[in-house]
């Protein structure tokens, strides 16, 4: 399959909901579409930088990746906040490129540190990232609505 993994861009909104709402339901979440779409039109200003993967026009998948700062290391790292392939793509190399595209977009910005979560089921997604020699921080996540 040929495809290519590039920065979105504002007319990739409604694929990249599309995507958003596989995503959720694929870790076992709802994700309600109240005000996403009118956040997501300010795609290209978000704090936010989200690659997506392209074949023949349509999105096949995505990545969203934060800059944010690290007090306990005094230094930046990117957050990925998000990785997800359509079922039919996934198995095929296309993470892996992916995830050297994450490193790649890393050095380019002088960051030497990457950090992610995954839920603790998805044991397909902690091999992957273990081939990669990620290291795991075991950890609880909470949320907090105010």
């Amino acid at each position: 399959m040929e495809y290519c993994i590039r920065v979105a861009t504002n007319k990739d909104q409604k694929s990249i909901l599309c995507l958003m709402k596989e995503h959720a339901l694929f870790e076992g979440h709802e994700l309600a579409f109240s005000n996403k779409h009118q956040q997501l039109k300010k795609l290209e200003t978000l704090p936010v930088t989200i690659f997506v993967v392209e074949s023949n026009n349509k999105l096949l998948g995505y990545m969203s990746v934060i800059t944010q700062f690290s007090t306990w290391d005094m230094d930046w790292y990117l957050y990925l906040d998000c990785l997800y392939l359509t079922k039919e793509t996934r198995g095929q190399g296309i993470g892996l490129k992916l995830m050297q595209k994450l490193k790649h977009f890393a050095k380019e910005n002088m960051i030497n540190t990457i950090q992610w979560q995954t839920p603790k089921d998805n044991f397909t997604a902690i091999e992957f990232y273990q081939k990669l020699n990620a290291v795991n921080k075991e950890k609880q996540r909470f949320f907090w609505t105010v």
